[in-house]
């Protein structure tokens, strides 16, 4: 019965050649679509499951709370202490770990003076390996980060300084200082998890970097802090301790509007939103768009199956009124159907799996990672696929299954089967579905390629063009000698203005201290930013009122100490934060401010005037509102921060000889700091990073709307190709009676033109809801202008026109006598 069932099936496919194509390809393209998006979901849900305890491990975090003058602030990191406290005073808490960035670090042999930068290594406590179970390939977990000056790093980087892995007991000079003798090499982590690192420092060195405060601190917030809580203590009853941990620390907390808020550690990379996370994230949100565009797909793709076999059920009419009558049932016929559909759905999904290997690459590239299939050798992907292919085919079958099973033998077999209206009207809402769906897809490239277009020509208030960005040594920054090297480089001809800051357009704002204008007796919490001279000059930002800082006036910021907690300092804002103090820009100038240091444990503060307001400049990515911030005369070093102030060397180039005047800029460099690898990037490729996902998000919404309209089209050619077969006899008779072959193709594309429009009634309002949600994350957004809407409705109807116009014109000019005989 099943090898009838199956020769049947071929024999149908071969028979009509035509729409067996179209089915197949139809399904095939949806269905490589959704195994390219299953792929990406499937690795996004994925990072940090692995790790032994993924189930108890958590991620404390800080939330600075708004309040009246002081917008709030949410980070992924918290106090240096809170690790601490949380493992004294929590029984509950089984382990608990700290990691801090090192930045821009630098690693030399001990005997060679070539430096390199990593970046990936962070300061950790010594209970790592009981949190995260990360693998070795040489050394032991114990003791490896216990003592001072002790370093584990991965595989990578011992072939890279030693050309072999085993090489515990060797040393590496740790940021230009001192030896770290190497206890550990543990394995490249490949696997998904926000963890990215090359390797561990004790957090002992950290201690002898930066003293012993560095670690017990509740002002220092840059530390990513885990704990794994004991089974049966869940993270919401831990997060209700929270608010009772805090006041009883309150006294040492400088920061009175804080919360703690917990997350576990599978949610970082899809659920956390937060400022200095340790790798870029994912989103949640990605996530579900993507799985709905492969429903949105597969759902065209089977759609266009049911379409054509309900159409051509006159077709077969007859074959099932024969099989009736020689004694098949009706559940012998639904097995028949369902199996042609399910046969069609693996030959599809093998020629899926073809385009999937052709476009992975290319889909790879566009989302940034390393995602495919095993097939050799992993027989749960063989057996997912063909699970996928027969689902697809019951699914996609059942309805022209149990449709073409339901006539009656009788009718057929004495000619007075009908196919009713019922048929027609499923068809007409398939096809409606259809092509709603394909010009809701897009709408949404549309608008997201138009966002990414308005941020790439929004003037944002600085110059980005031929600024060239040099970093620093995590440690020591630009170096004592940075006003010497500034002064040279500024002896080249094409080298037109440098600067130095902690922070450049682009980074992100969250060091801030209070401002608070003289009369005032609250501060307004503000962003800070240090800088040197020609900063303003550097960057092209224009001044709304008064002058940037000169070397002829009393500008540079005294930085308080215990011994000298009143200082003074002039200071320079943006018009939000003149706005944010009730000032005008012009009113803003010579007021006098005092600037009041909470997160130091004396009450410091400086004394100055405002010299200059600046317009304000979009510094962040346009998800965010432009925050009130001002703008210190610093020296290269703080004496507050074991960091130093000038991480960041901006030069403007002219832009003649540009590669001439790198070469230069490097080889100064080398001449002041010859320790510090160079580390060089344009400015205006720093901002386009800024706009990774949503350029991503743009190039495969693009994609995968042209796969739908495609999928939908090609449904639309059956159809209509059948149709039109169906008709030739009428349309040889009009002919006779004199029609044209336009007016002929205008009557038969009208129907299919209706439904177009119709579909656009529900693609609308459908786009506009999802996309102006999508807008939202924009602080700074495109209007969804009407002819967005217009043009891709519009594109709709011309192919839907085009498609079945030119198979009516084609049928419409065959010689009426033939198209009389033809049925």
């Amino acid at each position: 019965m099943f090898k009838n069932y199956f020769l049947t099936a071929v024999r149908n496919l071969f028979k009509n050649k035509l729409y067996s194509l179209i089915n197949i390809v139809g399904f095939a393209v949806g269905m490589a679509c959704v195994v390219l998006i299953v792929l990406y979901v499937a690795h996004e849900l994925s990072y940090d499951r692995h790790w032994a305890k993924s189930d108890r491990i958590y991620k404390v975090m800080t939330t600075f709370m708004p309040t009246v003058n002081y917008a709030g602030l949410e980070i992924a990191t918290s106090g240096s202490i809170i690790s601490v406290l949380l493992e004294q005073e929590f029984p509950q808490v089984e382990e608990a770990v700290r990691l801090v960035g090192t930045g821009n670090l630098i690693l030399s042999l001990p005997d060679d003076n070539t430096p390199f930068n990593e970046q990936g290594i962070y300061f950790a406590d010594p209970p790592l390996s009981e949190v995260f179970d990360l693998p070795l390939v040489a050394g032991s977990w114990e003791e490896a980060l216990e003592q001072p000056a002790q370093i584990v790093i991965n595989e990578s980087l011992a072939i890279k300084y030693f050309g072999r892995t085993d090489v515990v007991g060797q040393s590496l000079i740790v940021g230009n200082q001192a030896p770290a003798r190497i206890t550990a090499v543990m394995e490249d982590i490949e696997e998904n998890t926000h963890l990215a690192a090359n390797g561990f420092l004790s957090m002992a060195t950290a201690v002898g970097f930066f003293g012993p405060d560095y670690t017990r601190s509740w002002i220092r917030q840059d530390f990513h802090t885990y704990v794994v809580l004991a089974e049966g203590y869940g993270d919401e009853q831990f997060q209700a301790e929270m608010p009772a941990f805090l006041e009883r620390h309150s006294s040492d907390d400088p920061n009175p509007n804080t919360a703690l808020e917990i997350m576990p550690v599978t949610d970082i990379h899809l659920r956390s939103d937060r400022e200095f996370e340790l790798g870029a994230n994912g989103s949640m949100v990605t996530v579900y768009t993507f799985s709905a565009l492969a429903v949105f797909i597969l759902m065209i793709a089977c759609f266009n199956f049911m379409n054509l076999s309900t159409a051509r059920s006159s077709t077969r009419a007859r074959e099932v009124g024969m099989r009736k009558t020689l004694g098949a049932n009706r559940t012998q016929l639904v097995w028949q159907f369902l199996g042609e559909s399910v046969l069609i759905a693996a030959l599809a999904i093998g020629l899926a799996i073809g385009i999937v290997e052709v476009f992975l690459p290319s889909f790879n590239a566009t989302i940034n990672l390393d995602v495919g299939l095993e097939y050799l050798g992993n027989p749960p992907v063989w057996l997912l696929l063909v699970l996928f292919a027969v689902g697809v085919g019951l699914v996609a079958g059942s309805y022209p299954a149990f449709f073409l099973s339901s006539f009656v033998s009788i009718d057929i077999l004495k000619g007075e089967f009908s196919r009713g209206k019922s048929g027609v009207l499923f068809r007409q809402l398939l096809v409606v579905v259809q092509f709603a769906i394909s010009i809701a897809l897009v709408i949404a490239a549309m608008v997201v390629l138009s966002q990414l277009r308005f941020t790439n020509n929004l003037d944002l208030g600085f110059d980005r063009e031929q600024i060239v960005i040099y970093q620093g040594g995590g440690v020591e920054g630009l170096g004592a000698e940075y006003e010497a090297m500034k002064q040279e480089l500024l002896r080249h001809p094409e080298i037109v203005s440098v600067t130095a800051s902690d922070l450049i357009p682009g980074d992100v704002l969250a060091t801030a201290s209070g401002l608070q204008i003289e009369g005032e007796s609250t501060p307004y919490v503000m962003t800070t930013v240090n800088v040197d001279y020609d900063y303003f000059e550097t960057f092209g930002i224009e001044f709304s009122a008064g002058r940037p800082f000169d070397r002829g006036y009393n500008d540079l910021y005294i930085e308080p100490s215990p011994q000298s907690p009143a200082t003074s300092g002039n200071f320079i804002l943006n018009a939000t934060a003149a706005a944010r103090l009730g000032l005008t820009p012009q009113e803003a100038l010579g007021a006098l401010v005092t600037e009041v240091r909470e997160q130091v444990t004396f009450d410091a503060r400086v004394n100055g005037n405002i010299v200059g307001v600046i317009e304000d400049i979009y510094f962040e990515s346009l998800r965010d509102q432009v925050q009130p911030m001002y703008f210190r005369l610093s020296e290269s070093h703080s004496t507050l921060d074991p960091l130093p102030y000038f991480r960041n060397l901006a030069v403007r180039l002219s832009g003649n000889d540009v590669a001439g005047t790198l070469a230069h800029v490097e080889n100064t460099w080398q001449q002041f700091l010859p320790n510090v690898p160079i580390n060089q990037t344009f400015l205006d490729q720093k901002f386009a990073e800024l706009y990774d996902a949503e350029q991503r998000q743009g190039t495969i919404f693009s994609w995968f709307s042209a796969v739908a309209v495609f999928v939908a089209s090609i449904g639309l050619f059956g159809l209509a190709s059948f149709v039109t077969e169906q008709r030739t006899r009428e349309i040889g008779i009009r002919k006779v009676l004199g029609s044209t072959a336009l007016g002929i193709a205008t009557l038969l594309s009208k129907d299919f033109s209706r439904l177009v429009l119709i579909a656009n009634l529900f693609a609308w309002p459908l786009a506009w809801f999802f996309m102006n949600d999508w807008l939202q994350s924009f602080a700074y957004r495109i209007d969804l202008d009407p002819w967005i809407f217009l043009l891709a409705g519009g594109l709709a109807l011309a192919l839907a026109i085009t498609t079945v116009g030119s198979l009516a014109m084609k049928a419409a000019n065959l010689n009426p006598v033939k198209s009389l005989r033809c049925e």
